[in-house]
């Protein structure tokens, strides 16, 4: 779940997860590759391949594609406009063949999003929010950001919430993501941005609000196709 655009423009999202051995990793990236930048790819939405670099062995890589266009995005879901795609077909046959087809697939719409620095290195951290709740959260969060803006553009983070549509199995209401230029320059912020009183305040709510954090894992930007242009 990463990269992002605007609240206001409703950006949605799917994510795909995979299990790749190391040594099919690079005709892996080799086929998303080839797919992204055929026909049919270059006409899809921004996508994203990332390298899971901290959490369980069951994941090991991302392909996230997200857009602001309901429409665009809605055709990666359709099978009338893959079924006989040759590109596609080329595509699942590559993963088909090597063993790597996705072991799961979601999809969220981004609720808050802080402004963008473009980083590559992603904290994502899985939150279970009561449904009496939800309302209260988000709007806790939208504040912390709003506030923490000129904090955030000093240590070049971005903060974003999204909030889970369907697709997985895991309980998961809602993504909470931190992103920096590198798991480095995460260490380094995460001393001013703790001693934040905003910060203090989101996670008094969230105790008070029986909210948990199943799980956090660190995600590491590898490829990007059909960013938007400047």
């Amino acid at each position: 779940m990463c990269a992002t655009f605007t609240t206001q423009a409703q950006t949605s999202w799917i994510n795909w997860e995979f299990n790749v051995p190391p040594q099919k990793q690079e005709a892996f990236v080799g086929a998303l590759n080839a797919f992204f930048t055929s026909e049919t790819g270059k006409k899809l939405p921004m996508a994203y391949l990332t390298e899971q670099t901290l959490g369980n062995n069951e994941v090991t890589h991302h392909v996230s594609v997200l857009s602001e266009d309901a429409d665009g995005i809605g055709k990666m879901l359709d099978p009338s406009n893959w079924q006989k795609n040759k590109d596609y077909q080329a595509m699942g046959q590559a993963m088909t063949e090597l063993g790597t087809l996705p072991i799961r697939s979601f999809t969220g719409m981004l609720i808050v999003q802080s402004s963008l620095k473009g980083n590559g290195f992603q904290m994502i951290y899985s939150m279970n929010v009561p449904f009496d709740q939800m309302m209260p959260f988000t709007d806790v969060f939208q504040n912390v950001v709003k506030k923490m803006q000129p904090l955030l553009n000093e240590v070049s983070a971005e903060m974003s919430l999204s909030q889970h549509i369907a697709g997985d199995d895991r309980g998961v209401t809602h993504y909470a993501v931190e992103s920096h230029k590198s798991y480095a320059d995460y260490l380094k912020a995460q001393n001013k941005l703790m001693q934040s009183p905003e910060f203090g305040k989101m996670f008094e709510a969230m105790g008070q609000g029986n909210i948990t954090n199943p799980s956090t894992i660190a995600r590491t930007m590898l490829m990007m196709w059909n960013a938007p242009s400047e």
